[in-house]
């Protein structure tokens, strides 16, 4: 018995480290693929909030779309690599930091809603010293 719990401590320590390190590479990747950003309005396209028990545990996902000198782009992912918006509905919209030399790659931040251009606005122009948290 004593040797089971051992083990099964080991494997438990080993689990929560791989976890942990993919998720700092996720946000390296990302991090890393956003390069030089700029940002668009994002609009949500999609969201699927799924539960916490189960088979799709963990895999709630969003849709969104975003144009970049007239052109419209349609990413998405799931909560398992970042942080989601809380509960979206389509056609809310969000700020939207993409990669300027390949906008198809791009971050949605859910912190920061768009209720009018206004909002917008004042978010570009107080985004001198924004750092993205990853």
């Amino acid at each position: 018995m004593d040797k089971k719990y051992h083990i099964s401590i080991v494997i438990f320590v080993f689990s929560l480290v791989v976890l942990l390190l993919t998720n700092k590479i996720n946000k390296r990747n990302a991090e890393n693929s956003l390069g030089d950003y700029d940002f668009a309005i994002g609009n949500v396209e999609a969201y699927f909030n799924r539960g916490t028990i189960g088979y799709n545990a963990g895999k709630s996902s969003i849709s969104y779309s975003y144009k970049v000198n007239n052109i419209r782009y349609i990413n998405n992912y799931d909560m398992l690599h970042y942080k989601l918006p809380y509960s979206p509905n389509v056609n809310d919209k969000f700020v939207v930091a993409y990669n300027k030399n390949d906008p198809q790659k791009s971050l949605l931040l859910g912190d920061y809603p768009i209720n009018s251009n206004e909002d917008f606005k004042a978010f570009v122009k107080g985004s001198k010293n924004f750092k993205i948290k990853f």
